[in-house]
């Protein structure tokens, strides 16, 4: 039986084929729709537990759209003065507050490690998250030539990274946000402040800012439970020339447009389903009457009317199987090709599946 199913589905190739094709399509978006927005789901819960930022702060005047800036690993060299950091603290509603100081794009000796990687330098005496990750090494702050890798920096050597000519010990790897943090590195706020005094390209920052000493890259700051966020943003802005990113209604932002995007895209992936599916009906239908001739030869040659229904309904099954398999191993292929865009235009956070 499968031998005739075989052979009258090669019978009608181009009919099969374009069945087969629709299908794939369908299933393929679907497939690869749901895995991406898994993934932005995961990452958005991570991203939750692990960043513990109810607001971000920026130098005033940054440009760079928020999501960037909270989960894209944002390139601009913009920095404050330090000092705001007390002046935050002092702000009604604030919990606690954090300085951390960005380098710029890093590369690794002799390996790329990404176009995105920054070298992070955290304030030992304020910080909660490093701090968890040190704890599982056993150390309470880390050494000038001590480094944290993010969860996703490749290494070439078990304990060691050479980044700009130096050699730093790796204390442990920061476990995964979702976020390009995972792509970077965090040392003590001394050893960026160094690094990006060896850069030339960056003199012209320092004229106009003050020296790497001084000045601040970004604050965190958690929320007392009790107070509201919009109240605090708008003291925080009353005590200096600072920019206040919230984190909660940057990600909902981003949840909400991506569900629409899931949404739009898996839907068009479900009607392409349906449409073959009702195709695979239809053809299949108007074929019963239009072999009639053939059945009869079969019914004539002995066959029973279950056995022919049993040929109809086998390359029904036959041709929903090829195009949902093709349609699996096709939607892998633009999954893995949303991952690319993903890690080269990372704007939200994302944990594959």
């Amino acid at each position: 039986m499968i031998r005739l199913i075989w052979k009258s589905l090669l019978h009608r190739k181009l009919q099969s084929a374009a069945l087969i094709i629709s299908i794939a399509v369908g299933v393929a978006i679907i497939f690869s729709v749901a895995a991406v927005y898994k993934g932005v789901a995961s990452g958005m819960e991570l991203s939750k537990q692990r960043m513990g930022a109810d607001i971000v702060i920026i130098p005033y005047g940054v440009t760079l759209e928020p999501s960037l800036i909270l989960f894209g690993g944002a390139s601009a060299n913009s920095y404050m003065p330090k000092n705001l950091v007390d002046a935050v603290r002092g702000v009604s509603g604030v919990r606690q507050a954090t300085p951390q100081f960005f380098t710029h794009a890093l590369t690794a000796d002799c390996h790329d490690i990404g176009t995105q990687n920054r070298m992070i330098g955290y304030d030992p005496a304020s910080d909660w998250i490093i701090g968890p990750w040190l704890k599982k090494a056993h150390k309470t702050e880390l050494g000038p030539d001590e480094v944290i890798l993010g969860a996703k920096v490749p290494t070439w050597t078990e304990n060691q990274i050479s980044i700009l000519g130096k050699w730093y010990n790796i204390v442990t790897k920061a476990e995964e946000t979702g976020t390009t943090l995972d792509y970077s590195l965090f040392v003590s706020m001394e050893e960026a402040r160094r690094v990006v005094m060896k850069d030339t390209a960056l003199k012209s920052v320092w004229t106009k800012q003050g020296p790497p000493a001084e000045l601040i890259s970004t604050i965190l700051v958690q929320v007392d439970e009790q107070a509201k966020v919009e109240e605090v943003v708008a003291r925080i802005q009353e005590v200096g020339f600072m920019q206040p990113i919230v984190a909660s209604e940057v990600k909902k932002r981003i949840h909400s447009q991506f569900t629409v995007f899931g949404l739009l895209i898996g839907g068009l992936g479900l009607l392409a389903v349906f449409t073959s599916l009702f195709h695979l009906f239809a053809r299949f239908y108007t074929l019963t009457w239009e072999r009639q001739a053939e059945w009869g030869l079969f019914l004539a040659i002995g066959a029973s009317g279950r056995k022919i229904a049993a040929i109809i309904t086998g390359e029904a099954v036959l041709v929903t199987l090829t195009g949902s398999l093709a349609g699996l191993l096709l939607g892998g292929g633009l999954y893995k090709t949303a991952l690319a865009l993903l890690a080269t235009y990372q704007a939200f956070p994302f944990v594959p599946p």
